[in-house]
């Protein structure tokens, strides 16, 4: 218990000192506040100016900066663990009683922990799960969370210092991207974005009547992800 408090600590004063770290953690506040104010403010101009509506839009935009959190706290975490592994850190660890195995808990658990409570707080004050009851509110809270680790991994697994990490992690904006033709598109050809995770949960948010489906196939995909991410970062370790 005493190793996993010290490696908590030891993370906060390292967030601390970098100013890259610092503004990822703080970024999502950041524009949850613009969010709030910000969004309602637009959507009533553009409708007095232009006589536009963009109101039912609004909730998509919403879902749209959810995962966007528990992305920047994983990769966060994947720069502690590259800079770790440049240090020799990792292997050192791997003979001690915390392990490979519980470094590597640790850091996955922290950022899916912040992800988690962030995401409770930004559906109650965007109203984003009004649709839904508590309880879907937090299994779905805790599914999107499992970003943190699914890109904390991805850099592990394909990034060799943090240069690369900061290259690579755009790439996994992709799975942001997939979820604009399911919104604003109609058709079974949008079954083809299933491959994204993040598609099952959209549906979940939107399609209530079937919402449970739709959770247990994010669940599934995304756990599918974690484990192939899990091996192929292990194999970079063995």
């Amino acid at each position: 218990m005493t190793s996993y408090l010290q490696m908590i600590k030891g993370d906060m004063k390292l967030i601390r000192r970098d100013p890259i770290l610092m503004l990822s953690i703080l970024a999502p506040l950041i524009y949850t506040a613009i969010v709030i104010w910000g969004i309602p403010f637009a959507v009533e101009f553009i409708s007095i100016k232009d006589q536009i509506s963009i109101e039912e839009y609004v909730p998509f935009f919403h879902f749209f900066l959810l995962p966007v959190a528990p992305m920047l706290f994983g990769m966060v975490y994947g720069f502690i663990l590259l800079d770790e592994r440049d240090g020799g850190i990792i292997s050192y660890l791997a003979v001690t009683p915390l392990g490979k195995s519980g470094y590597l808990s640790v850091r996955m658990a922290m950022p899916v922990i912040y992800s988690f409570v962030f995401n409770l707080f930004f559906i109650q004050l965007t109203g984003l799960g009004q649709n839904l009851n508590q309880l879907q509110n937090i299994l779905y809270s805790l599914i999107i969370a499992t970003e943190a680790p699914m890109m904390l991994l991805f850099l592990g697994a394909f990034a060799d210092n943090k240069v690369e990490g900061i290259a690579i992690s755009k790439s996994f904006g992709i799975l942001l991207v997939m979820l604009i033709p399911d919104f604003f598109m109609t058709g079974n050809w949008l079954w083809i974005f299933s491959v994204s995770p993040l598609w099952w949960i959209e549906k979940a948010f939107f399609q209530p009547a079937q919402s449970w489906w739709y959770a247990l196939g994010a669940i599934v995909v995304h756990f599918l992800f974690i484990g192939l991410l899990y091996r192929k970062f292990n194999r970079r370790f063995d």
